[in-house]
């Protein structure tokens, strides 16, 4: 079966593998869609080389149907389900806590050990949700992501009438604006890419720049209190020195971004504000099931967040169209294809 290896910095192979072996407790799964996120960009740029080895198989936003599974699973041939890819030890103070996202020992599924980016895979069955059938496959190839968005909102325990500032409006912003705004907020994404401006628009959604003309919007739209929650996704050093400058008394900042390097923030802003600021990172299961229901009943669109569809054999330069930035919202691998 075919596969892609991660072979350093800027570098990806298609080869051959042996196809995968379910052990016990495992599906064996036929992948369909592998979304390209932010975080895979991290990877292929080699700033995770401390945790994806080389030839690892990467790939964590996956939907794929069942081929075989155990029996007394609750799954069978032919479920077309999604991957929770967290691998967790369930004893360490976070699993007890009920942050098992957050384990001690933690290990992602297309990071640390492999993942979708492979036509067959065989992954526990305690990772995997069934996909409501009214979903088209691109649309459920985007509950992962959706999963981070209903757990970042949930985590800043967003509000009916709040706030809320998204910096950044890729696809993790976009779906942060739209679980907010279905929660009853009032949502502004500052975002400067024509094509990704233009997308957000035609969800609905208020897109406003940078600089002086993000500080005048939120002076404007908060007579000068500052916003309610401030959603940090852009990985920008840029968004993290001034995002504090748009946040109320006692308001939250959401780190939502992964930062490569340590960047300056104003800790003035924080004493004199009382500011909170939290980091949001990956989903508990009830992240999940609200992601489903919300796709299920149309509550968010997904549909339009995907730009493109490529084979896996143009992995490669998938990841360096989505990483130049240009008119891209979420590249989805068609394993299939």
């Amino acid at each position: 079966m075919r596969a892609a290896f991660y072979e350093g910095g800027g570098r990806f192979r298609i080869g051959e593998t042996s196809r995968s072996r379910p052990e016990a407790g495992e599906a064996l799964l036929q992948v369909r869609r592998v979304g390209i996120c932010g975080t895979d960009l991290h990877i292929f740029q080699g700033h995770l080389d401390h945790r994806v080895p080389r030839g690892g198989v990467i790939g964590h936003e996956t939907l794929a149907d069942v081929v075989e599974a155990p029996a007394g699973s609750g799954f069978q041939a032919g479920d077309r389900v999604v991957v929770e890819p967290l691998l967790v030890c369930g004893a360490c103070r976070a699993c007890r806590m009920g942050a098992s996202y957050l384990c001690r020992s933690l290990r992602v599924l297309g990071v640390d050990a492999p993942g979708g980016m492979q036509e067959t895979w065989a992954v526990p069955v305690t990772r995997l949700l069934r996909v409501p059938a009214s979903l088209s496959d691109d649309e459920a190839a985007l509950v992962e992501p959706l999963a981070v968005a209903t757990h970042d909102v949930r985590r800043a325990a967003v509000k009916t009438g709040d706030r809320v500032l998204v910096l950044g409006g890729g696809p993790i912003g976009a779906l942060i604006a739209m679980v907010a705004r279905d929660g009853g907020a009032e949502v502004a994404v500052s975002e400067i890419n024509p094509f990704r401006v233009e997308l957000l628009r035609s969800l609905g959604l208020e897109v406003v720049g940078t600089g002086p003309a993000l500080a005048a919007h939120v002076e404007g739209w908060t007579d000068g209190d500052g916003a309610d929650v401030v959603f940090e996704v852009t990985g920008n050093p840029a968004a993290a020195r001034t995002m504090t400058e748009f946040v109320r008394v006692w308001g939250t900042i959401s780190m939502v971004a992964i930062h490569a390097e340590p960047v300056p923030v104003d800790l003035y802003r924080f004493f004199a504000r009382e500011l909170t600021l939290h980091g949001s990172r990956l989903y508990a299961r009830e992240d999940w099931d609200e992601a489903i229901r919300l796709a299920a009943e149309g509550k968010v669109a997904l549909a339009p967040l995907v730009s493109r569809r490529i084979p896996l054999a143009d992995l490669q330069q998938g990841m360096e169209e989505a990483l130049r930035g240009g008119p891209v919202m979420k590249v989805l691998v068609d394993l299939r294809a």
